[in-house]
Parts: structure tokens; C-alpha cells; sequence
């Protein structure tokens, strides 16, 4: 689970997280094009969100990608007593 702010980190996250392409030279399974394609379908819908990337449950030899936002935090904060709800 990776705290993500702004586009720049969500980018560098992916890449890390989902493609496992830092510090890795050589020939890339997309094209530049194709990459922030990828990227912009698969963006956040707001920041700050807390962003995870998992085995997919369908397929061994995919990944999910979840996006938790303010809204889920804040519900699971009130619901364990962290947030007073008066």
C-alpha cells in the first residue's frame, strides 16, 4: 500500500509497483505512447489516495490495481473508534 499525492507519484509508483521497471535497462513491453495510455486509464480518481497493487483473483499472471480514497479512510477510521462520530 503506497501513499500517492499528485500524477508524478502515481507514475513513479506504477512503474516500481505494477511494470517492476525501476533501474531496468533494456527492451520495454510498451511503447512510451502506449505506457501513458495505460497510465491515464488507469489513474486515481483524486489525491491524495493510498494506491495497491495485488494478484488478481481471475487470472495468475495479472495484477489489480485498488485505489482507497478519503471517504473509504474515513469510514474505517469511525467504524474502529479512531474518529469521534458526534
Amino acid at each position: 500500500m503506497h501513499l500517492i499525492k499528485n500524477d508524478y507519484e502515481y507514475r513513479v509508483w506504477m512503474l516500481d509497483a505494477y511494470f517492476y521497471q525501476d533501474n531496468i535497462e533494456g527492451d520495454k513491453l510498451l511503447t512510451d505512447e502506449e505506457m501513458d495510455d495505460f497510465l491515464f486509464e488507469y489513474r486515481p480518481q483524486e489525491y491524495p489516495c493510498l494506491g495497491t497493487v495485488t494478484p488478481s483473483k481471475e487470472s495468475s499472471l495479472e495484477l489489480d490495481i485498488t485505489f482507497f480514497y478519503r471517504d473509504h479512510i474515513s469510514e474505517w477510521a469511525k467504524s474502529m473508534g479512531l474518529i469521534n462520530t458526534k
